[in-house]
């Protein structure tokens, strides 16, 4: 893994984490900006692991 992987994980976690704090304090609307970040952070990381499974499967086949 790159070292960009590891900072998306970090951040997701970090991120999703303040936005749990956020909600047992009942700031839901600061919360769900958070949150949002977090799904930010996370989805290019599954496509950037994605991307290199699916690479992966196409030299397989060759």
């Amino acid at each position: 893994m790159k070292v960009l992987d590891y900072f998306l994980i970090i951040c997701t976690i970090a991120l999703l984490g303040i936005s749990y704090y956020l909600m047992t304090i009942d700031q839901y609307a600061v919360a769900a900006i958070v949150n949002i970040g977090a799904y930010a952070c996370g989805v290019p990381l599954g496509a950037r692991i994605g991307g290199r499974i699916y690479k992966k499967n196409q030299e397989n086949k060759e």
